[in-house]
């Protein structure tokens, strides 16, 4: 045992101000220090900054950093007792998890099998040491019938794997069908190297052929196009065989791929199920080139409107021919579910009105909802926006005992430090068995914090949609107000985005690699910041929201004066890049801006720039400024305002 550091000097060494901890409570240092000696099997340090927390609300975290320290060496009555004394820890199932896969590791079967059934959603390393705990056992049916589950992966499995696979197959558990599985899950991966291995482990002369067909037509799809006979009916492997060779196809030549599928499909009697993806995925492609042929293509794909999808996307071509007759028709082909969804609501009231009905109705009912076609609507019809904004009436007592709770004390001490991770789990914990009611009410709660993004997370969970105080938080109005008028751009414009793209969580970034408030990827902030010259030594200041709202702005600035001024144009710019915007616009520019808005071949895109241009309104109409969805130059764009007979 290290000799203990005495008490005022153990203080002033976790005082010590650190970069991440400028807004850290005294015991929030002393916290951080006291965890770094626990995962350093610091003693001293550990033992005298546990005597300063006391009743910290995350002592515990400091017990499982202590006992993950000494993992090796732990027992599973060890790591029972820290379950029992914190049974909704999230830590505690993490550690359940550890001793499991080291117990496993050791081949202590019989206090590996006391932990394992306590796992939800074992690995497959874990599922391994199962099978060969109940080889231990003598249960060989069993544990053979799982090995040979795990076998056909069309991936590598685990080393833990390994002793069970050997004992498996000197057993004579490897049947020649198994390993026509594993080379086509393998294929099916693109992993050619694995099925090569695994058709060396066939032993039939019988499939052989097959296999080696399976591999030769992933190789060279196009040799299938010269000789159908290569696959018949009476294999059915070879349905996968075909679906496997059509996808290689489709990555080297959509065209050539979907004729195969078309002449073989129905020659292989694939089900209408199995087709489906495959199908779908080839045909939105196709749909999304806007080649001249697609509409055409799609509806041999799917002659009888079984994919909606595809119908969709027939309905969006036909929108970009403006034939009206057309997209009401298709609308039609819809399933009733979809038909309903405001979208094509929207377009059908659209290819009507075109047709010279009254529509004044159906576009008033639809003006009611709080969607982007709502607001398209009611602006069409100058009926006004409807936010349909249910208000709760919070009950502060109860608001105060839930966060005396000792869960919702180590989420927040966890969110003050910046340990989302954690503090989500702990969020997922807490709020499993709740009633919608109480999971609203948490909500609230995290939203009192300052952690709007789990806010939002929380009403969607208790499906409080109307709820706008805690769906749209505000938490940066002067900053966005400010960048605004500096950048000439609409007030609520970056604000929107920046509910789209980070629900305001000041530390968001995306895999990427954007960052922040409004994700920034660093070589945009880098430039932006040059050209406007806002200081950004370190791409850490993106995470304070000055800079990256000033920057994030600035660059919203900027496609809004590349795309004249047409917010359509630049929020599509800032989600997938302005180039790709640049080329969409020379190939589809002279079009309706709502049907140009539909027919953006990035769903992402699409669905992003919407939520924008709607959220834009939801927060001008709650600040009580007067709110447009678009522009008057913009509105001028759209479908019904268009001349007859212009398109393409």
């Amino acid at each position: 045992m290290k000799r203990l550091l005495p008490l005022a000097l153990l203080t002033a060494a976790l005082l010590t101000p650190i970069a991440a901890s400028a807004d850290l409570t005294p015991r929030q240092l002393i916290y951080q220090q006291t965890l770094s000696a626990a995962e350093a099997k610091d003693d001293a340090a550990l033992e005298a900054g546990l005597a300063q927390l006391e009743d910290y609300p995350l002592r515990p975290y400091i017990e499982y950093a202590r006992l993950r320290a000494d993992l090796d060496q732990l027992t599973l009555d060890e790591v029972l007792a820290f379950s029992a004394r914190y049974p909704d820890l999230p830590l505690e199932g993490r550690l359940r998890w550890q001793i499991t896969t080291l117990l496993g590791a050791r081949g202590d079967w019989a206090a590996f099998n006391r932990v394992y059934p306590t796992l939800n959603r074992p690995s497959t390393e874990q599922q391994c040491y199962a099978a060969r705990a109940q080889l231990a056992a003598g249960e060989r049916t069993r544990a053979f019938a799982e090995a040979a589950r795990l076998w056909v992966a069309g991936h590598s499995q685990p080393n833990a794997c390994d002793p069970l696979f050997e004992r498996w197959m000197q057993a004579g558990g490897l049947q020649p069908e198994h390993a026509f599985r594993r080379v086509l899950a393998a294929l099916g991966e693109g992993n050619l190297s694995l099925a090569r291995y695994a058709a060396r482990q066939n032993r039939s002369e019988q499939l052989k052929p097959h296999i080696e067909r399976a591999i030769s037509l992933y190789r060279d799809p196009t040799a299938l196009l010269k000789n159908p006979k290569q696959l018949t009916r009476a294999m059915p492997e070879h349905r996968q065989i075909l679906m496997l060779a059509t996808e290689r196809l489709r990555r080297r030549d959509l065209d050539q791929a979907i004729e195969l599928w078309l002449r073989d499909r129905k020659r292989l009697a694939i089900p209408v199920e199995e087709q489906a993806y495959l199908t779908t995925r080839m045909g939105l492609h196709k749909a999304k080139r806007f080649e001249p042929d697609a509409e055409a293509t799609l509806a041999r794909l799917d002659p009888t409107f079984q994919l909606e999808e595809l119908t969709e996307w027939r309905a969006r071509l036909a929108l970009t021919r403006l034939d009206w007759p057309e997209v009401e028709r298709l609308i039609g082909k819809l399933p009733a579910s979809k038909r309903a969804h405001e979208r094509w609501q929207y377009w059908l009231g659209v290819a009507r009105q075109r047709q010279g009905h009254n529509v004044s109705g159906e576009l008033a009912r639809l003006g009611t909802e709080r969607t982007f076609y709502g607001f398209m609507a009611a602006e069409l019809g100058g009926t006004g926006f409807t936010l349909n904004h249910e208000p709760i009436v919070l009950d502060v007592g109860a608001l105060d005992r839930l966060e005396q709770t000792p869960a919702f004390q180590r989420m927040k001490e966890l969110f003050e430090l910046g340990e989302l991770y954690d503090a989500r789990s702990e969020w997922n914990e807490a709020t499993a068995k709740m009633t919608p009611a109480q999971q609203h009410l948490a909500a609230h709660l995290v939203k009192r914090w300052g952690w709007h993004t789990q806010a939002i997370r929380g009403a969607i969970q208790s499906e409080r949609w109307n709820d706008l105080d805690i769906r749209f938080p505000d938490p940066y109005p002067e900053q966005f107000e400010r960048f605004a008028q500096r950048n000439e751009i609409p007030s609520t414009w970056a604000t929107a985005i920046a509910r789209q793209e980070s629900a305001f969580w000041v530390r968001a970034r995306s895999h990427a690699g954007a960052l922040g408030l409004m994700q920034l990827m660093p070589a945009t902030a880098r430039g932006t910041a040059k050209r406007h010259g806002v200081p950004l030594r370190h791409l850490s200041a993106l995470y304070e929201p000055e800079t990256n709202i000033a920057l994030g702005s600035a660059y919203l600035g900027e496609m809004y004066q590349r795309f004249g001024n047409n917010r359509v144009f630049a929020t599509a710019a800032y989600n997938a890049g302005p180039h790709r915007v640049d080329r969409w616009l020379d190939a589809r520019g002279r079009l309706p801006l709502d049907i140009w808005i539909e027919t953006i071949p990035f769903d992402e895109t699409r669905n992003y720039v919407q939520n924008v241009l709607a959220f834009g309104v939801i927060y001008d109409q709650r600040a009580g400024r007067p709110a447009q969805l678009l522009s008057e130059r913009e509105r001028s764009l759209l479908a019904l305002n268009w001349p007859n007979g212009e398109s393409l």
